[in-house]
């Protein structure tokens, strides 16, 4: 079970997902190779440095764009990965996009690194540097540095 908060009209996990299976019980498949991560076609989830001791408690894993897409769904029952629009709202009722992410950033640096600028996470939202599994290079990068969240939308 996860933790929510109410941002506007919508209601937010304020941790990030941390499933291995689809809604459905079919698994994501944790893949660990550069190039395995790089051919795939079809959902796949893996950990910052291939750790997930480390990571799984605090970041959840790094999920792929069809792991996101999946007919599965990779959220919970009752629950979808936001729109863009969901996300527009919300940076809207947080005060537009020169705030808002300050206001949904944990704020400190128990997982920022310094100086966590801005940071005050006056809405609760919780959001955690889990890093990325860069597209170009396919290396994992900026975990403590940069929180990115999938849309199920342009």
């Amino acid at each position: 079970m996860y933790d929510t908060i109410i941002i506007g009209s919508r209601v937010w996990l304020n941790e990030n997902l941390k499933v291995t299976h689809f809604n459905n019980g079919v698994p994501i498949p944790n893949i660990t190779a550069n190039t395995a991560w790089t051919g795939a076609v079809t959902a796949v989830r893996c950990y910052y440095n291939n750790d997930s001791a480390a990571n799984d408690p605090v970041y959840g894993p790094l999920y792929n764009w069809y792991a996101v897409n999946d007919a599965n769904n990779i959220c919970p029952s009752g629950w979808h990965v936001p729109t863009n629009a969901d996300w527009i709202e919300t940076e809207n009722v947080l005060g537009g996009a020169s705030i808002a992410g300050g206001a949904m950033k944990e704020a400190g640096i128990l997982h920022w690194l310094a100086p966590n600028s801005g940071a005050t996470n006056s809405s609760g939202f919780t959001g955690l540097p889990g890093g990325m599994r860069d597209p170009d290079n396919n290396l994992l990068r900026t975990i403590g540095e940069n929180g990115l969240w999938w849309t199920s939308t342009i």
